[in-house]
């Protein structure tokens, strides 16, 4: 039985962030958004809200509500910028550095249980074909970016 690449697609997609969202909730995390922004600083480390909306494709005013959150959990500091007040900088507390790494720690178990579950002699194979979904993601992550920008 051939099954609908699409839908297939989708359907991993969907199963992946479910898997994600309950390692996050298992962290103390509400929202799957706020895991993501934890993990995104400790990898990037300083950035400004506008830089983690456009990373993770999210609406400011979304993700400042977001932010504010994690501020008043103590996990992210807020800083306004020197040269212009508007702007303002996100890092980690020390206890959020401690979250994201724990919360890293619980994914990168997670996906290696999730190869383990995949056949020793499928799983090069299993490995080349996420490489190239991701280059395709990303490829389709820019030609939208491209397109968006091209339309303001």
């Amino acid at each position: 039985m051939t099954q609908d690449p699409t839908g297939l697609l989708r359907r991993m997609t969907r199963l992946h962030t479910v898997l994600q969202q309950r390692t996050a909730n298992a962290c103390g995390l509400q929202s799957l958004a706020r895991c993501q922004i934890l993990t995104l600083l400790e990898r990037e480390g300083t950035l400004t809200l506008a830089e983690v909306s456009r990373q993770l494709g999210t609406d400011k005013a979304w993700m400042s509500r977001n932010i504010e959150a994690l501020v008043r959990d103590g996990l992210v500091h807020k800083q306004s910028q020197a040269l212009d007040r508007r702007t303002v900088a996100l890092t980690l507390t020390e206890q959020g550095q401690a979250q994201a790494q724990a919360l890293n720690g619980k994914l990168s178990h997670q996906s290696a249980r999730l190869l383990d579950r995949v056949p020793a002699d499928e799983q090069a194979g299993v490995l080349r074909a996420l490489e190239l979904l991701v280059e395709a993601l990303e490829m389709e992550t820019a030609a939208q970016e491209n397109a968006t920008c091209s339309l303001t």
